[in-house]
């Protein structure tokens, strides 16, 4: 299995150490969900009753795991980074906390799961499942034919027409 940061890497053809940087660029941030948005991952690690999740990526995050806040809407106190919440939970320290997450997306707007790049590996699929759904093709094409200036705008309203 491949894992999901160093497929990132490859796709913008870039060492693992300067992805970071590179996922901050709204075209390289398109480039990714272009290639990888539908596809399915699942954690290399285990839960506390042993199972691994296996899911479908919704989306990435504007920022790492070390400022993505991992509760949702809770207030500062009670709230902490998806890098302190997968150490406190899962006792795994991150080796890259400063790397964006992926969205795991629930229809009906509950609360997202946020997951480091880095403790997911892509699942082998078949062909016909691997490409992105058709629904999902011209939005996705309409963000990534945006003008240089208006980028991060209209990556927001790439995720907002999504329903995200």
């Amino acid at each position: 299995m491949v894992l999901l940061s160093e497929e990132c890497a490859r796709i913008l053809n870039c060492p693992l150490k300067s992805l970071r940087e590179q996922l901050f660029h709204p075209k390289n941030r398109i480039l990714i969900l272009k290639e990888l948005l539908g596809r399915k991952v699942r954690t290399t690690y285990e839960d506390r009753n042993g199972h691994i999740k296996t899911f479908k990526i919704g989306g990435l995050s504007k920022y790492g795991a070390n400022v993505t806040q991992a509760y949702g809407r809770l207030p500062r106190p009670f709230n902490i980074s998806v890098a302190a919440h997968f150490y406190a939970r899962h006792r795994i320290r991150l080796q890259h906390p400063y790397l964006h997450c992926i969205i795991e997306r629930f229809p009906r707007h509950m609360e997202n799961r946020y997951y480091p790049l880095e403790l997911l590996e892509l699942v082998e699929e078949e062909q016909s499942e691997r490409s992105t759904p058709s629904t999902l093709k011209p939005i996705i094409f309409r963000c990534g034919s945006s003008s240089e200036e208006n980028d991060e705008e209209e990556l927001s309203l790439c995720e907002l027409s999504l329903g995200w």
